[in-house]
């Protein structure tokens, strides 16, 4: 019975996160996530009380599994440049799991910019962000780069809008006799590590 339960709440949980990526907080239904899950909506509401836990669980987990991915950035066996390089795969691989994530955030802080950040911070468990990073090292004389946050917003960008805007390059390659799809992803992990090496310099 204990591992049903189990089997139970991922189902619900996998459901739930596909619909909350779709449609963001206010905009998912709780019908939705039970029907996809294949269960009825009492039984989902049995699991969880109401929409806004559901979305704390969902939320959370990729937030922890985003935030965990900063940890490279501390960590002192690799050159800070190799450390940048190492990050991008792991966020590439965060982004090939949750393809919608960088436009559900979007979303989320123009919904609730405070409830967003909140629930950031409280994740963040003292990983540095990408952006300080950037600056602390550049202080530190460890890197030559002309601007942090003009390199950090080239950077995400390269990373998550072919994600964002996967509908749109799809359209727009089948409508030119090319394809845009997951095959594409080795390419642009290409580009964007020598964007990086282009860019990025150890001193």
């Amino acid at each position: 019975m204990k591992l049903k339960d189990q089997s139970t709440e991922m189902r619900i949980l996998e459901a739930a996160k596909s619909v909350f990526l779709e449609f963001g907080l206010y905009g998912a239904r709780m019908q939705t996530i039970a029907d996809r899950a294949g269960i009825n909506k009492a039984l989902l509401h049995y699991y969880f009380r109401n929409k806004e836990k559901l979305f704390d669980c969902v939320f959370e987990a990729a937030l922890d599994r985003y935030f965990a991915n900063m940890e490279v950035l501390s960590d002192e066996r690799f050159e800070f440049v190799e450390r940048v390089h190492l990050l991008v795969d792991r966020f590439l691989d965060f982004l090939t799991e949750y393809p919608q994530m960088a436009l559900f955030l979007i979303k989320e802080v123009s919904a609730n910019q405070n409830l967003f950040l909140e629930k950031v911070h409280a994740r963040k468990k003292g990983n540095k962000t990408l952006l300080l990073a950037l600056k602390e090292a550049e202080m530190e004389g460890k890197i030559a780069v002309s601007d942090p946050l003009l390199f950090f917003v080239q950077l995400i960008s390269m990373c998550t809008y072919p994600f964002v805007a996967h509908p749109l390059f799809a359209v727009i390659a089948a409508d030119n006799q090319s394809t845009w799809d997951h095959n594409a992803l080795p390419s642009l992990r290409k580009a964007i590590h020598e964007f990086i090496d282009t860019h990025l310099k150890s001193v």
